[in-house]
């Protein structure tokens, strides 16, 4: 303890002189190194542990490599691991090492002055002001392989030292012509800091294969099947801090007497991965990931990224998907555009998020990163939903939003969220993904019942969802008496003129068709045709929708000439609204081109399904439900002889797509067997 002239007192140790003033015009103070019989620059290898994993490519490049190179990603991704393994190598061929801790400027400028003094300078050059260049021209003559390794080298301004890194002027350079490495570890991958000389090599996070031998290594046998493992590894975000953590425990539990065990405390993969999706474990246990996050927060701020932690905290608001940065357009978030953006990219050089396409821009948040931050309950992605209008629309986002709407549904949800999910249902069905369809909106029910009650109008909105899931999947025998039950609760209580109620009615009169109810379900469309007449007009999407229907329920009841003229009345108006090439369009191309056939005109009906068909490929794609309804329909036109090897392909197609069971493929393999019962013997 030193005490001022003053009387105030100085803890901690002092090295130099301490001056007191009464008045400081300015004031400079810099971190003193430490003394140089204080810092070590030799490798850490006691922290070597269990094989590295998964960098065995970049290992090798490394090992034969001169000149200087960067490691750069994620805290916790083993940057510090891979170097200890180079050293290593190094080391056991006798070529000299030197390990520089760069976390702040007083080891880093220690470190260096000593690796100056190993190599031969004297205090008086240490104290000209010039150390750096003196250690480059030392380093640039030294003959044979060396290894200089900077350790955390995360705030890239130290590294400037005299001069500039970007320049090739500051702590670390490159030793042109010399047989040396050096190795730098940091979080921040800017190549403007960089500058030219350095290579820079992004690490990753390890994949399932590689993130399940990392557990292994650290868990016991006990612990599982490596199949578990790879699970585990890939919920864990492949970060091999969190996976030597959870590694780590498994083993601390499984070493232990099961007398000795907690109850339902996790001793394998599968458990662990259970109770960290229940919440009831952390791979977090000593705070350390808390601490990386908070020190990579703190680089960003310091760099002028004061939005970084909102961003994270509503990017952790999003299901474990990629995030359309759509959802981020101006006016949606309080963040700048231009700020939004270099967050964004900043975030993604320092590996907490990942910046890509999916047929559009997404950004990737790192699963253990959303785990640190609870975001707003309240979705951007559902505020999103009322822009992009109707499913059917195919909006190339829709398909990127459906993980992020069906995610966390509850209580303190509001109630554009609900209705989001709802639209996410359907949203699988225009996909052609007919199980998941059914699935999501199994989901989405139950949720709404037991968050909402069953009789709630966001309820029952979910409901009808759940009972479309139904009939995509062919069960009409459960999905009819849920309608018809259904359309009497919301005529009585929302009205028979509610928009619910007649998207409710509109579902009822699909299944009473499925079911081969016609006549009713002929009613019960025109009931709903004149009400949305009277509420939307003639040329309404809506209006439009349940014209078909009727049309198509005519056609069945053998009422074609009528059905012909609503169709080609609703071809003309979709045409208006949509364009030749929509799936609404073609649906109605070919219902159309089916009615003709049906009334003994095959040939008239040929050239249309083929369109059809051509235009489905194109736009849906080879096995979508509508491309393979497409398919069936031009096989019923061609004879037996060319009918049936078509047919038969159909018939595979959807056993793969929609299932065995499902009525439409029953329905198929009918025909088939018909078909190829006229076949010449």
């Amino acid at each position: 303890m030193t005490t001022g002239a003053g009387g105030n007192v100085i803890t901690g140790g002092t090295h130099g002189t301490v001056v007191q003033a009464g008045h400081i015009e300015h004031l400079v103070v810099r971190q003193a190194p430490p003394p140089a019989d204080e810092v070590t620059v030799a490798p850490p290898f006691g922290r070597r542990g269990a094989p590295l994993r998964g960098r065995d490519a970049l290992l090798a490049l490394l090992l034969g490599a001169s000149g200087t190179h960067v490691l750069y990603g994620l805290g916790g991704v083993g940057k510090t691991s891979l170097a200890l393994e180079v050293a290593g190598s190094f080391a056991a061929q006798g070529a000299p090492v030197w390990w520089v801790a760069a976390q702040d400027g007083g080891r880093l400028a220690g470190g260096m002055r000593a690796v100056a003094r190993r190599l031969g300078l004297g205090e008086e050059e240490l104290a000209s002001g010039q150390t750096a260049d003196l250690l480059w021209e030392r380093l640039a003559r030294l003959p044979g392989r060396w290894l200089l390794v900077l350790d955390n080298a995360d705030d890239l301004g130290l590294l400037d030292g005299p001069g500039s890194l970007a320049a090739g002027t500051g702590w670390v350079r490159t030793a042109p012509g010399s047989g040396g490495l050096v190795l730098v570890t940091t979080r921040d991958g800017d190549l403007g800091a960089w500058g030219a000389g350095p290579v820079l090599h992004p690490l990753g996070v390890l994949p399932g294969d590689q993130g399940g031998r990392v557990l292994v290594d650290r868990a016991t046998a006990g612990a599982g099947p490596s199949a578990d493992a790879e699970l585990l590894a890939v919920r864990l975000g492949g970060l091999p801090l969190a996976l030597d953590s959870a590694g780590r425990y498994l083993a601390s539990v499984v070493e232990r007497p099961a007398f000795l065990r907690a109850p339902g405390e996790p001793a394998t993969y599968a458990a662990y991965l259970a109770a960290l999706g229940a919440g009831d474990v952390t791979v977090d246990g000593d705070g350390t990931l808390a601490r990386i996050w908070a020190m990579s927060l703190r680089l960003l701020r310091d760099r002028g990224h004061g939005h970084a932690e909102t961003l994270l905290r509503l990017l952790a608001g999003f299901a474990d998907a990629p995030v359309p940065l759509r959802v981020f357009a101006a006016g949606r978030v309080d963040i700048p555009p231009g700020e939004l953006w270099s967050c964004l990219q900043a975030l993604d050089r320092l590996g907490l998020a990942a910046l890509g396409t999916d047929g559009e821009p997404v950004v990737s948040l790192h699963p253990l990163v959303r785990d640190a931050y609870r975001g707003e309950r309240e979705r951007l992605s559902a505020r999103l939903v009322g822009e992009l209008g109707d499913p059917e629309d195919r909006d190339p986002l829709w398909p990127l939003l459906v993980p992020h709407l069906l995610d966390d549904l509850g209580r303190d949800v509001p109630e554009r969220a609900w209705k989001a999910a709802v639209s996410a249902v359907h949203v699988l069905d225009v996909l052609g993904l007919v199980r998941e369809a059914a699935a999501a909106g199994r989901a989405v029910r139950d949720r709404a019942v037991a968050a909402l009650t069953e009789h709630h109008p966001l309820a029952r909105m979910a409901r009808m969802g759940h009972a479309r899931g139904l009939l995509v999947e062919g069960r009409v025998e459960e999905a009819l008496p849920l309608l018809e039950a259904l359309t009497r609760e919301c005529v009585r209580a929302e009205g028979a003129d509610d928009a619910l109620t007649l998207m409710v009615r509109n579902e009822y009169a699909n299944a009473l068709q499925m079911a081969q109810d016609y006549e009713r379900a002929a009613v019960e469309n025109a009931e709903v045709l004149a009400l949305r007449v009277g509420l939307f007009g003639e040329a309404h999407a809506m209006t439009l929708a349940t014209r078909h229907n009727l049309a198509v329920t005519l056609s069945m009841l053998g009422r074609y000439e009528e059905a012909l003229a609503e169709l080609d009345a609703v071809h003309t108006a979709e045409l208006g609204l949509y364009g030749p090439d929509d799936p609404r369009v073609l649906v109605t191309r070919e219902n159309r081109a089916c009615i003709r056939r049906d009334l003994g005109d095959p040939e008239a009906a040929r050239p249309e399904l083929e369109a059809v068909l051509a235009a489905r490929v194109r736009v849906l794609d080879a096995d979508h439900p509508q491309t393979l309804a497409a398919r069936f329909n031009l096989a019923t036109c061609l004879d037996p002889a060319a009918a049936v090897p078509e047919l038969t392909a159909v018939l595979d197609a959807r056993t793969r797509v929609l299932g065995p069971g499902h009525p439409v493929t029953a329905a198929t393999r009918a025909t088939l067997e018909h078909m190829a019962r006229t076949l010449p013997r």
